[in-house]
């Protein structure tokens, strides 16, 4: 839960080991682990970056999605990505 948790504040987080007393923090429900929460600054490539450890398989999430991206360099924050297996 906590890398997704990350992700989702990750604007707000320099250090995903240490969050603070009255911090507030976006939690994303609904998000199962095959699937990824879009934040700001977040890219296909850089999501397979993270999942994959290959930003070159960007092109796996892109093909699992194409019913609600319509151009591969274009999501926006709070779209719900499916992850395809690796």
């Amino acid at each position: 839960m906590w890398p997704r948790l990350y992700r989702a504040n990750k604007d707000h987080i320099q250090d995903p080991d240490m969050i603070y007393p009255d911090q507030t923090l976006a939690v994303p429900f609904g998000v199962a682990e095959n699937q990824h929460l879009v934040t700001r600054g977040d890219f296909l490539f850089k999501i397979a970056a993270q999942v994959y450890n290959d930003a070159g398989k960007w092109h796996k999430i892109y093909e699992a999605n194409k019913q609600q991206i319509v151009e591969p360099h274009l999501i926006f924050p709070a779209q719900v990505l499916e992850i395809p297996s690796n």
